[in-house]
């Protein structure tokens, strides 16, 4: 048995959870990006937002942390390329496909409820829709951060009243 567990063999995932003590779990879950159904559309764009923020807001809202990771995480093609065949282990997953990896440390039961908040937000922003409320939240706090009008109106959508969307900061009114 030692021989085994030295080989790697014997090292199994833990079957067992132990909510008595308590004590935190690593969670991690990889979400695949649609990319092959729909090609044109720009998910990691979406998925970022202006400078980053998008992704930054969904990990503080989610308490979890995302990673944009895959074939066609990288702005560099041909960057990517070759730290692909570099065939070092922290470059292994541009040999996936475009995924979100989601991760969470936790205590068992807030750990897997936080993984399933992080799930339902982040479809929000796999579904190829141009003109969403998460793109037009998106494209008013990139106007809001490149000094754009300062009492800028949040976009209405036809359907469900409008609401402020992922913590957009609320611009200075001046009355």
């Amino acid at each position: 048995e030692i021989e085994k567990f030295q080989k790697g063999e014997g090292k199994e995932e833990e079957k067992y959870i132990d909510v008595v003590i308590n004590k935190n779990m690593k969670l991690g879950q990889k979400v695949l990006i649609p990319v092959k159904q729909f090609p044109k559309f720009n998910f990691v764009g979406k998925l970022l937002g202006p400078r980053g923020n998008s992704l930054k807001r969904l990990q503080e809202e989610t308490l979890t942390k995302m990673s944009i990771l895959g074939k066609g995480s990288m702005r560099d093609k041909t960057k990517e390329e070759e730290l692909r065949k570099s065939g070092e282990a922290k470059y292994f997953h541009l040999n996936d496909d475009l995924h979100v990896l989601i991760e969470v440390f936790a205590p068992p039961a807030e750990a897997y409820a936080r993984m399933g908040h992080a799930l339902e937000e982040i479809k929000k922003f796999l579904i190829p829709d141009y003109n969403d409320e998460i793109r037009q939240a998106q494209l008013q706090e990139l106007t809001y951060l490149n000094g754009g009008s300062e009492n800028a109106e949040v976009p209405v959508v036809r359907g469900k009243p409008s609401i402020r969307a992922r913590g957009v900061p609320v611009p200075a009114l001046s009355r």
